[in-house]
């Protein structure tokens, strides 16, 4: 790989630093704005290049030892070289510089920055079990006894015999906690209890990974709605949001593609007493929102990275919701869709961080629109 001395001047999204060299825009892993470093190039374009710090030539105040042994060489982390509380602190001006017409309190919830995850995927080559390294496929073994980010009841050493045979021949090894065992995400189903709330979560469907945030996050989208809410709830999954804040709703219509999230999100419903909530299998990615949803006044959504459909925009500029709570974990999917929504009268009524991924690059996004 090719050598190159530099002067990081930014941070920027990805968990990168910005340097400039040559008429390229450099994107550096693992440095911090102001630093001289030397970085090694894994991917050279026209007009972009990528890099790993290889040596640091000249560090920053903030700089900090990682407390991780595989920190740069494991893909899992973006900022163990700084503190948690600097970490914040870049997302949030990140975060800042994307919504620029947001001119309120920008509200950060965080929690524990280790052992937050209830699920870990694993990567195996048959002999080595852990995470990719960086920009590679290579299994970075030792990552499997030091992870910090995940439940200890993850790590390998501690996962029950009976789940490590059942998934020996997997080159992904996706595991979850189910109440409090470990359970294969391929295979078993996951049992959670929330507030007053028991939810049984199917195999494969989604589920937020962290265990801190969760309560808190829900708290926030039921402080953003009224009291007696009519919910259109897209992305529902197996009925999460809606079914755990359910004592604020008087009705709810949740979509979903995922067939058997769906019939999960009924039983749910049905376990919880969440009455009058229905549920609809609907790829939303394919077409409009169907007409009978126009009735509901107020969208909950959170879709994947992707974000949203340009048939769902199109179906709100259509129903004209009174009210849209979004959440998202990609800050830039959210942009765009955010100034689709706003060419159609919407405005933001709130923004908050929830940093759901502590000492990586990600973090969930939740935003309140009204016309």
């Amino acid at each position: 790989m090719e050598k190159l001395r530099i002067k990081l001047e930014k941070w920027v999204n990805g968990g990168f630093s910005l340097a400039h060299h040559e008429g390229h825009a450099v994107f550096v892993e693992g440095g911090i704005p102001g630093e001289t470093v030397d970085i090694s190039l894994y991917k050279t374009g026209k007009k972009e290049w990528f890099g790993t710090v290889s040596e640091v030539i000249e560090p920053a105040k903030s700089r900090i030892p990682s407390d991780c042994s595989v920190f740069m060489e494991c893909g899992g982390c973006s900022y163990r070289h700084i503190s948690y509380k600097d970490e914040i602190q870049i997302k949030k001006s990140l975060l800042e510089a994307m919504f620029p017409e947001w001119k309120g309190n920008l509200e950060v919830v965080t929690g524990p920055e280790n052992e937050y995850r209830n699920n870990v995927q694993w990567q195996s080559n048959g002999k080595e079990i852990g995470y990719f390294a960086k920009n590679s496929h290579r299994v970075v073994n030792e990552s499997q006894f030091v992870c910090k980010t995940i439940d200890k009841r993850l790590l390998w050493d501690s996962v029950p015999q009976g789940i490590k045979k059942s998934v020996a021949k997997q080159k992904l090894i996706q595991l979850r906690i189910s109440s409090k065992s470990v359970v294969n995400y391929e295979r078993d189903q996951t049992e959670i209890s929330i507030f007053n709330t028991k939810l049984i979560v199917p195999e494969r469907g989604f589920f937020q990974i962290n265990r801190f945030l969760l309560e808190p996050w829900l708290d926030k989208i039921k402080s953003l709605l009224p009291d007696s809410a009519q919910i259109l709830e897209l992305f529902c999954g197996c009925g999460t949001i809606g079914i755990t804040i359910r004592e604020k709703i008087a009705s709810l219509y949740g979509m979903e593609s995922h067939e058997k999230s769906i019939r999960y999100a009924k039983e749910n419903a049905k376990t919880n007493h969440a009455f009058p909530f229905e549920y609809e299998v609907s790829d939303l990615y394919q077409k409009h929102l169907p007409k009978h949803t126009a009735k509901y006044p107020i969208w909950v959504v959170n879709p994947p990275r992707a974000g949203l459909s340009e048939g769902i925009i199109e179906s709100a500029s259509l129903f004209s919701p009174k009210q849209i709570v979004y959440s998202s974990c990609n800050p830039s999917t959210l942009r765009r869709d955010i100034t689709r929504l706003e060419k159609i009268g919407y405005r933001l009524e709130y923004v908050g961080l929830f940093d759901f991924f502590p000492r990586t690059q990600h973090y969930e996004v939740l935003v309140s629109l009204k016309k």
